[in-house]
C-alpha cells in the first residue's frame, strides 16, 4: 500500500505538467480550428464553382453538357425508386423500351444516389445533383488534405494547397460539367491509404477486409475511378519498391496476402453486380465508336482550361475532346515550378521519384492510342495502344488517365511548399528569398483558379406530365414516345421522367447499350426508321412528303415500342414544323393540352380485322 501511495504521488501532475497539458489542449483546439477552416474553405469554393446550379434551382442546366446532366438526374431519381421498392437496383425498364437499360454498365451511382434519396424526394434530382457536386469537390479536397497531412507533409498550408489542387484542379472542374461521379473522388485517398498499409506485417487480414470494403463502396460510385486508382497504386508501389529495394523485400508477403483478402471480400460482394454488368441483359463490350479514341493533346499539359482565370476557349477547343474532358490542363507555370522544386530540393527523396514515375506513365496513358500535338495528328503511337484492346481495359477513356496527374501534382506541390518553408528568410544582398519563392508558387497557381460552371435556365416540365394527364394516354404496359424520340440530342423524355418522378417508360434514351453487331456498343439504341425521320426534321431538315411507306414504318415502330402516345413539347425549337409533319404522318391532328401536343397511338398499333 505504501508503495502504491508513493507511486500515486509521483504520478500526480505538477504545476508545470498542468501548464503543459493546458497548452497542449489549446494547441489541439487551434489545430482543430485550422482544419475546420480549411474544410470550410473547400465548401465555399465548391459553392462558388456550382453557383449557377443554385441560382436557377431545379431548372438549371449545364451549358456545356446537358445530356450527361439529364442522365444523372435520371439515375438519382432511380436510386430513390430503388429505396422505395419501385425499381430494380441494376436495371431499368423506364428507358429504351422495350429492352431496358443495364444501369450497372452505365454508372448507376447507387453509392451516391441512395444517401441523397431524401434530398431527391423533397427537392428533386437537380438539387441532389448540385449537392453531389459540392460534396464531391469539397469532399475530395478534404480527403486529400487528410491524406497529405498524414503521409506527405506536416505543413497545414502545404497540405491545403496540394489538396485544393486535387479537389479543384482543372480536370475536376472540367468533369463537374455533367460527370458528378468523377468529381466524387473522396474515397480515393482512403483507398490509397489502405494500399500503402498493405505491407504491414501481421495485419494482412484486417487490412485486406478494410480494403475490400472500400473497393466495394467505390464500385458503386465509379468503377472507372476504381480501376485508375488500382493501376496508379500499382505503378507507384512498384516504382517505390524499385527505388528503395531491398528494404521492401519483407513487405512482399503481407502485400500479396492483403491483396488476396481484399480480392475475396470485394469479389464476393460484387459478384452479382459484375455478372449483371458484363453478362446480364443489355450488357455490352467496349465503348461506342469515338469514345475510346479520346486522348490528351501534348500541348494540353501546359495549357490553361477554359473555366479558369488563364483559360482561352478558342485555344482549348483544339486541345480537348470536349468541355468535360480537360483532364490534363495543368498549365506551364505550375509544371515549371514543380520541375524547379524537384531539381533543386526534392529529387533525392524516394517518394518524389516514385511520384514522377507514376506521373510520366499516366501522362503517357492519357495521350491514348495516337499522339496529337497542337491539334495535329503525329506519327507517334500512344502508350495506351498495346493495352487498349485488352479485356476490361477496352472500356477505358484514355484522356481520363490525366486525372491521376492531379494527386501527383498535389503531392509534389505540398512538398515544394514545405521545402520553401525551410529556406532562409534572407539571402545574398538581403534578398527576401522565402517570400519570393512563396510568391513564385502562388503565381503559378493563379491562372488555374477555377471559374463558376456555365449554366442557363431550362424549360419547365410540361403540365401534361406534372398534372398526370399523360396517364389517360399511356396505360400500363404502354410507352410515351417523345417527338423526336429521346436521345442524347433530345432528352425531353428522360428529363420529364427524372424531374417529375412519373413512372412512364420511354423508347430511346441517352445511355450505352449493345450495338447492332455482337460485342459492340453504341450510345442509345440502334435507331429505327421513325426515330431517324423525326430527328432529321427536328434538326433542320425539310419535312419529306408523307407516303404509305413512311406510315407503315411508323406503325411498325410504334408497335415495337408498345406506344401509348406520341408527345411533342410546345417548347421544342421546331414544334410547329414537327406538329404539322406528325399530323400528316398519323393522318390525324394532335390534341394541344398541358404544354404539349399528343397523338393517341392506340388506333395505330391496334391490329385491324
Amino acid at each position: 500500500m505504501k508503495t502504491e501511495i508513493q507511486e500515486w504521488h509521483r504520478a500526480r501532475p505538477t504545476p508545470a505538467d498542468r501548464t503543459r497539458r493546458s497548452r497542449t489542449r489549446v494547441d489541439q483546439q487551434r489545430r482543430v480550428s485550422v482544419h475546420v477552416a480549411v474544410g470550410a474553405g473547400f465548401v465555399i469554393a465548391a459553392l462558388l464553382v456550382t453557383s449557377g446550379l443554385w441560382k436557377d434551382g431545379s431548372r438549371a442546366l449545364l451549358s456545356a453538357n446537358i445530356p450527361d446532366q439529364v442522365f444523372f438526374q435520371f439515375v438519382l431519381r432511380h436510386a430513390l425508386d430503388v429505396l422505395t421498392g419501385d425499381a430494380a437496383p441494376l436495371f431499368t425498364t423506364r428507358m429504351n423500351a422495350p429492352h431496358g437499360v443495364n444501369l450497372m454498365a452505365n454508372t448507376v451511382v447507387l453509392g451516391l444516389g441512395i444517401p441523397l434519396a431524401p434530398i431527391t424526394a423533397i427537392w428533386g434530382p437537380q438539387i441532389s445533383l448540385a449537392v453531389l457536386l459540392v460534396l464531391g469537390l469539397a469532399g475530395t479536397a478534404a480527403a486529400w488534405y487528410w491524406f497529405l497531412r498524414r503521409h506527405v507533409t506536416t505543413s497545414v498550408a502545404a497540405a491545403a494547397a496540394g489538396a485544393a489542387l486535387c479537389g479543384f484542379g482543372p480536370g475536376m472542374i472540367s468533369q463537374a460539367n455533367g460527370h458528378p461521379n468523377w468529381t466524387a473522388q473522396f474515397l480515393v485517398p482512403f483507398l490509397v491509404h489502405r494500399a500503402l498499409k498493405m505491407g504491414e506485417p501481421g495485419r494482412w487480414l484486417r487490412n485486406g477486409v478494410l480494403l475490400g470494403l472500400l473497393v466495394t463502396l467505390q464500385a458503386f460510385v465509379n468503377e472507372e475511378v476504381l480501376l485508375y486508382t488500382a493501376l496508379a497504386c500499382a505503378v507507384f508501389l512498384a516504382a517505390y519498391a524499385v527505388v528503395t529495394w531491398p528494404a521492401q523485400r519483407a513487405a512482399i508477403s503481407p502485400v500479396l496476402a492483403t491483396a488476396g483478402v481484399a480480392g475475396l471480400v470485394g469479389g464476393a460482394l460484387l459478384a452479382y453486380p459484375l455478372w449483371s454488368q458484363f453478362f446480364g441483359p443489355q450488357s455490352f463490350r467496349g465503348l461506342p465508336p469515338g469514345a475510346s479514341a479520346y486522348g490528351a493533346d501534348l500541348a494540353s499539359f501546359g495549357a490553361f482550361p477554359r473555366l479558369s482565370l488563364g483559360g482561352n476557349v478558342d485555344a482549348v477547343r483544339l486541345l480537348a475532346p470536349n468541355a468535360a474532358e480537360e483532364n490534363t490542363f495543368l498549365g506551364w507555370p505550375l509544371l515549371a515550378v514543380l520541375a524547379l522544386a524537384v531539381a533543386g530540393w526534392l529529387w533525392q527523396r524516394a517518394l518524389v521519384r516514385a511520384l514522377l514515375v507514376t506521373g510520366v506513365v499516366f501522362a503517357g496513358f492519357a495521350t491514348g492510342k495516337q499522339v496529337f500535338a497542337g491539334g495535329e495528328r503525329t506519327a507517334l503511337p500512344g502508350l495506351w495502344r498495346p493495352l487498349g484492346h485488352l479485356p476490361l481495359l477496352e472500356s477505358v477513356v484514355p484522356v481520363r488517365f490525366g486525372l491521376v496527374l492531379l494527386p501527383v501534382a498535389g503531392a509534389l506541390l505540398a512538398l515544394a511548399i514545405e521545402a520553401v518553408g525551410r529556406l532562409p528568410r534572407r539571402g545574398v544582398g538581403e534578398l527576401p528569398v522565402r517570400r519570393l519563392a512563396y510568391a513564385l508558387v502562388g503565381l503559378s497557381l493563379v491562372p488555374l483558379v477555377p471559374l463558376p460552371l456555365l449554366t442557363h435556365r431550362g424549360m419547365p416540365v410540361p403540365r401534361f406530365i406534372t398534372e398526370g394527364t399523360w396517364r389517360a394516354y399511356v396505360p400500363a404496359g404502354s410507352t410515351l414516345v417523345t417527338v423526336p424520340v429521346t436521345s442524347s440530342s433530345h432528352s425531353d423524355g428522360m428529363h420529364w421522367s427524372a424531374q417529375s418522378g412519373a413512372d412512364f417508360a420511354i423508347p430511346g434514351g441517352y445511355f450505352i447499350g449493345p450495338g447492332r453487331l455482337p460485342g459492340t456498343a453504341t450510345f442509345g439504341p440502334p435507331p429505327r426508321p421513325t426515330d431517324l425521320l423525326l430527328a432529321a426534321v427536328a434538326e433542320g431538315a425539310k419535312p419529306p412528303r408523307v407516303n404509305a411507306r413512311m406510315r407503315d414504318g411508323l406503325i411498325a415502330d410504334l408497335r415495337f415500342w408498345r406506344a401509348g402516345a406520341l408527345v411533342l413539347s410546345d417548347r421544342e425549337p421546331r414544334a410547329d414544323v414537327l406538329r404539322k409533319f406528325v399530323n400528316d404522318l398519323v393522318d390525324d391532328d394532335g390534341v394541344r393540352t398541358g404544354g404539349v401536343t399528343v397523338w393517341d397511338a392506340a388506333p395505330l398499333v391496334t391490329p385491324t380485322t
